[in-house]
């Protein structure tokens, strides 16, 4: 009879195991979907949060004296490019002049199909510094009271990684 009752002890006791653990397992599958979409809106608030940095060149119109700000702005990011394009003051080839600027002056920028408007694979190295924008007898001077269409690139990851300034 004690052989009964203990059999019926460990029987119950197994039996109660296995129902908390299935309990704990169905709860836990249940949960899964809202712990996805969670970790997929934190992740997308804090791409948001990361991007909202450049929403002033986020396809708007800016001034010249904006592209500077923006050089002196991105110094600290290695690697951020700047791509202008302007016409040129004097007669030449070609009617704009293209060129790259690195405000951190690490790392390389990559080339830019300026008709496109997207990177190429291949670097290239960066043309203007803060001086020669600003210098106004310089080959790459930004008047300050000129007009840009700004427009941000990103890279295959979909991370920014460049700002186009076009000349109206």
């Amino acid at each position: 009879m004690e052989n009964i009752a203990s059999f019926l002890k460990t029987t119950i006791s197994i039996l109660i195991t296995l129902a908390i653990i299935s309990a704990g397992l169905f709860l836990w599958g249940k949960t899964q979907p809202v712990v996805e979409l969670a970790n997929s809106q934190a992740a997308d608030q804090a791409r948001e949060l990361s991007e909202q940095q450049y929403s002033a060149f986020d396809n708007q119109i800016v001034s010249g004296s904006q592209i500077l700000t923006a050089y002196r702005r991105y110094e600290s990011q290695d690697g951020f490019c700047l791509y202008v394009e302007q016409p040129y003051t004097t007669a030449a080839k070609e009617p704009y002049r293209k060129f790259t600027m690195n405000p951190s002056g690490k790392g390389s920028c990559r080339e830019f199909d300026y008709s496109g408007e997207k990177l190429k694979d291949n670097t290239d190295n960066f043309d203007a510094d803060e001086e020669e924008i600003s210098d106004a007898s310089g080959l790459y001077y930004i008047s300050p009271q000129a007009r840009y269409r700004a427009k941000l690139i990103k890279d295959k990851n979909e991370r920014i990684a460049a700002i186009y300034f076009e000349a109206k």
